[in-house]
């Protein structure tokens, strides 16, 4: 089933290039003249973010790139040469073609409008053969619509068993012919004359097309609906084959012969490997216009050269070299590489192979947008896109490496367990809506001078681990199952100071932030909106956080060199207040002592001063630790419930056994 959901979307999803370009008429040059398709280098598009995904091309990435193929003709390219470097081990070769080509018009729809463009249009009731001398009671058969009219195909309303065809041209509309039975047919005929026929299903147009070749066939369902399908044959005409292709839209035809040529033969071969099946006139799989595309430019003329490029490539068709058809898979671009199937879906399709296609692009009109393009994304955004609870690492090897099959390494927590997936380059592109898959992967730490450390005990076992704030995200070293993760998830925005504290009493610390006064806290590791907020403070103040009576987690502010504490996380009063430190001091807290209570201190230019209590005075403890420009955290490091101090320069974390002046240090690196 995902194969064939593979197919279905495959060509189409293969998204027509809609460029308009000037005629090309020039005859390409010789054969030997075809440069390579790669070389050179595509530059990359700008983003910033925590996850970019920079990439290339729209569609699939997979088979014959639709602006390649015309950056390949304008070098002097043939068809053929076009064809083969884009399809790894085929060759271009004459085939039988099928007799029927059907297309599905519409599946379990309610209504059809049909105009007689250019001519009458016949519809014809299969078996009915109309009122006669020995049968003069018999059914009538459905009447010709004439040049210019429009006429509505709709079941009955009693039983949805009869066929209902409506004038629309006067009002209220009129019944022109009702008949028939739930096992006819009703065909409308074209047979080279023009209808526009516009499907409807709910209260949507389904289809909306001009056809000419060669009849639509309307049955009913047993729910009551109307199915359509378009019968194309041989005539006097063309090939059924050719027919169709003629109605096909896929590139402008004002693109070089060359590659019109090829986009003929990757189309046919496309249909061609399916006959047999009913088609769908879109994306999903070739889109087809019919009329239009035959008539396209001014007095028909790109339309003509599109026909002269099918005509001339009549019943050629790629396949491997001794083998059958292939899936003549294209796209619109592939921004300088295409991709190899089994990175796109999972796949194995030796035609569909990596190919560096660079000098062609860039010789091409492929706009810029679609060539590279680049896409940020936060790691919450990721996480949720792709059903991660939580994402540490992503990643996937360079465009044509052969790593690249593999496919996107995705690290994180899903359904709760610490779990390492390969996902399918499609389905991630799919998932974040990506022109294609044809992407790399960047991530931006975390950490660093511009980052705010933290130092939490995240899973509640006794023993603090490091952090860091940016701008909103949130970076923690962990542990699940056994194996260390960074737990990365959004909380907050640029400009909050980010706080630590086990809000909710559970015994592991939670996250939250202080923004000019106001405290919002989560009490989960994860996105969302806060679960606790409350004012106290002002913009400018410093933020703490400590269990001040030893029973509850309480906040506090220091305002230049005063300290302001609270022991509830509401708002409230100042409910005990002292200096102590200087204002350009870095505020500390932390049990020293190893009991309930949390006491204060300050870090100054790598001088600690820690007092044990919660009031002005002296301090009880100094020493030096750390360089000018290190940043100060504190946390209990071993679990025996005493602070001690540490410092995070860059990405190392420093961290001191015990606040003794000879005390031996660990250092952990923690990136984010």
């Amino acid at each position: 089933m995902r194969r064939l959901l593979h197919l279905l979307v495959a060509v189409g999803l293969a998204i027509a290039v809609t460029a308009t370009l000037g005629v090309q008429d020039a005859p390409p040059a010789a054969a030997a003249d075809c440069p390579g398709s790669g070389g050179v280098t595509i530059p990359k598009a700008k983003a910033s973010g925590d996850v970019v995904f920079r990439g290339g091309g729209w569609g699939h990435g997979l088979g014959m790139s639709q602006y390649g193929a015309q950056g390949a003709a304008n070098l002097g390219c043939s068809y053929e040469q076009i064809l083969r470097r884009y399809y790894a081990g085929t060759e271009v070769r004459s085939a039988a073609m099928p007799d029927l080509v059907r297309l599905r018009m519409l599946a379990g729809g309610y209504r059809v409008d049909v105009r007689a463009h250019d001519g009458p249009l016949a519809w014809v009731l299969e078996g009915c053969v109309g009122p006669t001398p020995e049968n003069p009671g018999a059914a009538a058969c459905p009447p010709v619509q004439p040049q210019g009219a429009t006429w509505q195909l709709r079941l009955d309303d009693a039983t949805a068993s009869q066929f209902v065809l409506y004038d629309l041209g006067v009002t209220p509309k009129a019944v022109v012919w009702q008949g028939g039975t739930r096992a006819d047919v009703l065909r409308l005929q074209q047979s080279g004359t023009v209808a526009r026929v516009t499907t409807w299903k709910g209260s949507s147009i389904y289809l909306d097309r001009w056809l000419r070749w060669d009849s639509t066939r309307f049955t009913m369902t047993g729910s009551g609906t109307l199915d359509a399908e378009q019968h194309i044959g041989p005539s006097s005409a063309g090939s059924a084959m050719d027919k169709y292709l003629w109605g096909i839209a896929e590139v402008p035809a004002s693109f070089p012969v060359e590659a019109l040529k090829a986009q003929a033969v990757a189309a046919r071969t496309y249909a061609a490997k399916r006959a047999g099946r009913v088609l769908q006139p879109t994306p999903a799989d070739q889109n087809y216009t019919g009329w239009k595309k035959e008539t396209e430019g001014s007095n028909g003329q790109y339309g003509t050269r599109w026909k002269a490029a099918v005509d001339a490539t009549s019943g050629r068709v790629v396949a491997q070299v001794g083998g059958g058809l292939i899936d003549a898979f294209y796209s619109s671009s592939m921004g300088g590489h295409t991709e190899d199937e089994r990175y796109v879906w999972g796949v194995e399709a030796p035609w569909l192979r990596a190919v560096d296609d660079s000098r062609w692009d860039l010789a091409s009109s492929n706009p810029a947008e679609n060539r590279s393009w680049a896409k940020a994304f936060s790691w919450t955004q990721v996480a949720a896109k792709l059903g991660f609870e939580s994402i540490s690492a992503i990643s996937v090897p360079e465009r044509g490496s052969p790593a690249r099959v593999a496919g996107v390494k995705v690290t994180g927590v899903r359904g709760g367990a610490l779990t390492t997936t390969y996902l399918e380059g499609w389905d991630v592109r799919q998932a974040l809506g990506l022109l294609s898959p044809g992407f790399t992967v960047s991530t931006r730490t975390v950490g660093g001078a511009a980052a705010q450390p933290l130092t939490g005990d995240w899973d509640g076992n006794g023993t603090d681990e490091p952090g860091w704030f940016r701008s909103g995200t949130v970076s923690l070293s962990m542990t699940v199952d056994g194996a260390p993760f960074t737990h990365r998830f959004d909380y907050g925005q640029k400009g909050d100071v980010a706080v630590v504290g086990d809000w909710d009493r559970d015994g592991d610390d939670d996250i939250g932030v202080f923004r000019n006064g106001t405290w919002l806290l989560r009490t989960d590791l994860s996105a969302g909106d806060p679960t606790i907020v409350f004012d106290f403070g002002k913009a400018g103040d410093k933020p703490i956080v400590g269990s001040w009576n030893g029973r509850t987690t309480g906040v506090g502010v220091v305002r230049g060199s005063t300290w302001k504490l609270r022991r509830t996380l509401s708002t409230g009063p100042t409910q005990r207040q002292f200096r102590f430190g200087r204002p350009s001091d870095v505020p500390v807290v932390g049990s020293w002592t190893g009991t309930a209570r949390t006491s204060v201190g300050v870090e100054r230019d790598g001088t600690w001063l820690l007092r044990k209590g919660r009031s002005g005075g002296k301090a009880h403890l100094g020493f030096r630790f750390g360089w000018r420009r290190d940043q100060a955290v504190t946390g209990d490091w071993d679990g025996d419930g005493t602070t001690t101090v540490g410092v995070a320069r860059r990405t190392k974390f420093t961290l001191r056994k015990t606040l003794g002046s000879r005390s031996t240090a660990t250092t952990t690196v923690f990136v984010g």
